[in-house]
């Protein structure tokens, strides 16, 4: 895959034909962690995976920092260029950009959209972090008191985490599976608490024209299925695969199962 610019974003794009996947990681993360499925929808497609700005290879200061609308104007300029230039576009996003892709694409004209265990709506998530949420709220008026000064950082994941340690060991498993330095840093600043349950893309997917094929994992304590099988009763045209598994049970135990269902959903919806 070859290195290109968009603006801040750093993206890499695999040209492969006239159909292309365009694809954004999840809460935090970047975009080598996206290799999986790149090597599997690579072979069929062409394919667009960025960083957001802030993260990974792409510029931003400060460095690690989450923002709901930074990320969705990333979207709009990498989608932007690949209407630019492909005949048919698909959205792919998980757990965060799977709200993310939701969004665009009520907003957006593309051929279809994958969205995986989808944060689609704030409040739910919140309901679901307990007491935790308290915390983190505590913590997000700090780091936004601080942020003249550098502001507070917090824990992607772990014990002190926005999400649990499974996290890790995603992470991990792609190093030993590349057997390369992934850019990831386990912080972000904790001012994302306040946006998280003000983003609600459940209230967009009546918009969305195209088929959407929803993932959901039925145990998961990180974005709620009952709020993603509400999002898909509210979808036009939906496609769901529902597993009784975790939230990281997707990407690393049911991997093989779940992403070749969703190759046959792209071969369907892009030709």
């Amino acid at each position: 895959m070859k290195e290109i610019w968009l603006g801040d974003v750093h993206a890499w794009e695999n040209e492969n034909g006239k159909n292309c996947v365009v694809m954004g990681h999840g809460f935090g993360a970047v975009k080598e962690m996206l290799l999986p499925y790149a090597e599997k929808f690579g072979k069929f497609f062409s394919l667009l995976l960025f960083d957001y700005r802030h993260f990974g290879r792409s510029r931003g200061e400060p460095r690690q920092l989450i923002s709901v609308e930074k990320q969705i104007e990333d979207w709009k300029r990498v989608v932007d260029y690949a209407r630019s230039k492909y005949e048919s576009v698909a959205l792919w996003g998980s757990s965060f950009s799977g709200g993310h892709v939701l969004e665009i694409a009520s907003r957006c004209d593309v051929e279809a959209v994958i969205s995986q265990v989808p944060f689609v709506d704030g409040l739910a998530v919140v309901k679901a972090m307990g007491l935790r949420s308290i915390r983190f709220a505590v913590l997000g008026f700090i780091d936004l008191i601080l942020s003249p000064f550098g502001g507070y950082k917090v824990p992607i994941a772990g014990e002190k985490g926005f999400l649990p340690g499974e996290y890790l060991r995603l992470v991990e498993e792609h190093k030993r599976r590349y057997s390369t330095d992934i850019p990831w840093e386990n912080s972000t600043f904790a001012r994302i608490s306040l946006s998280i349950p003000l983003y609600r893309p459940i209230k967009k997917v009546d918009k969305v024209k195209c088929p959407v094929f929803y993932l959901v994992a039925e145990n998961d304590a990180v974005t709620p299925a009952k709020a993603t099988f509400m999002a898909v009763r509210r979808t036009r045209e939906a496609e769901v695969m529902s597993l009784r598994c975790g939230h990281f049970d997707v990407y690393l135990d049911f991997f093989d199962e779940t992403s070749n269902r969703e190759l046959e959903f792209l071969k369907k919806n892009l030709g």
